[in-house]
């Protein structure tokens, strides 16, 4: 069995290098409770991740962050190429993958997924009916499946699963963490911004606080 942390010996990774072609500007950039959104991902991983790496486009210039940033080698590769360039330059034994719009991060179920690595070597969220590898644990040593997948043009996310040992992590468990889901939450064009920053100001402690008086 796997005795190691499961907390700082993880590295976190964030997807920022898509085109954003939906939204119309670059997602990782949007205004998000006062900061940009990739700053906002960033702070909620920062204390569950020895480390912090930043998968990057070169036609955006982000913000000052507490991270190593790397950069598509290849373009056009998707987020199985982000994955990929991820973990190739992570330091930790396994690292929590998600996306640069992933707003509403829970740090109860990311801890729960990374717990589940033990005899495994990815751990991904089943729902709605679909897996979510932008919000899934990975061992570092998978990256060379990736790598191999990718020289074949194999640009399904999901195709790594059929080749490593994989915990499928089903609703049941997420519900215990996370009711509504919210952690899968993505947004990819202007309508589902708004509607991000909406809930997010209607969950703010301060405005809950104030809705109860």
């Amino acid at each position: 069995m796997d005795t190691r942390d499961t907390g700082h010996d993880v590295s976190g990774i964030v997807l920022a290098g898509g085109l954003s072609s939906r939204m119309g500007t670059a997602k990782a950039l949007l205004p998000f409770g006062g900061v940009p959104l990739i700053t906002r991902i960033v702070g909620t991983l920062r204390p569950l991740c020895g480390e912090l790496i930043v998968v990057a486009s070169t036609a955006h210039d982000l913000p000052a962050l507490p991270v190593k940033v790397v950069f598509d080698e290849i373009a056009h590769q998707g987020p199985a190429g982000g994955i990929y360039y991820g973990l190739k330059a992570a330091r930790r034994y396994a690292s929590f993958v998600t996306a640069c719009d992933s707003a509403f991060l829970n740090p109860l179920l990311i801890a729960y997924l990374v717990s589940q690595l033990a005899y495994h070597d990815a751990v991904v969220p089943h729902w709605h009916g679909r897996l979510q590898p932008l919000h899934a644990v990975y061992r570092t040593s998978v990256w060379p499946f990736l790598a191999e997948q990718l020289d074949r043009g194999e640009l399904r996310t999901t195709a790594l699963f059929e080749r490593v040992r994989t915990r499928t992590v089903e609703e049941g468990e997420i519900l215990k963490f996370d009711p509504e889901g919210a952690s899968f939450f993505t947004m990819n064009t202007p309508e589902e911004y708004a509607a991000a920053v909406e809930q997010w100001e209607r969950s703010r402690p301060d405005r809950a606080e104030a809705a109860g008086r």
